[in-house]
């Protein structure tokens, strides 16, 4: 069966996409290995748990290459964009629908994996495997930053899912 988008659902997505970018943007905390961290990610977390994979997917994906695009970081736009689309995809498809703390670690997990390996793969040709190994440094603090920041906030929006639409 056929699933439409409604117009709903698809202010929601541009809304977390818009936030997914500002919270990508600042803070942006210097890692000192040429990166930063910050709290966007818990936004692609946010949308694919309680709107679903392909919610997580966009939010991931435009929120982020945008940016990445708006912050001086365009040589990034392409990868960001397939990278974080993968981890809101994947962390929907592990969790969406089935709040339980065993999927919430898998979907983390798959997160960091996702994350880790595909800046690894993204910064090899451009930048040489010596630089591009820092991302096994610099990946897990940002995931960690954006799993504590989505450990605050889901359990929050679970509670107030029914009053803002979410259920």
């Amino acid at each position: 069966m056929k699933q439409v988008l409604s117009l709903k659902k698809f202010v929601r997505i541009a809304m977390l996409t818009a936030l997914a970018a500002v919270l990508t943007m600042f803070p942006q905390i210097p890692t000192g290995t040429g990166g930063y961290v910050h709290f966007g990610d818990s936004i692609i977390y946010l949308a694919a748990v309680f709107m679903g994979p392909w919610a997580g997917a966009a939010v991931g994906a435009i929120g982020h290459s945008i940016a990445d695009l708006m912050s001086g970081y365009a040589i990034f736009a392409f990868p960001t964009f397939v990278i974080k689309g993968c981890i809101g995809y994947t962390v929907g498809k592990i969790v969406s629908g089935k709040l339980q703390p065993k999927r919430m670690i898998m979907a983390a997990l798959a997160a960091l994996g996702i994350v880790t390996f595909g800046y690894f793969l993204a910064e090899w040709p451009m930048y040489g495997i010596a630089a591009a190994v820092v991302v096994f440094i610099s990946s897990p603090v940002q995931w960690l930053m954006s799993i504590v920041a989505s450990a605050f906030f889901i359990p929050i929006v679970q509670k107030i899912s029914h009053q803002i639409g979410l259920k």
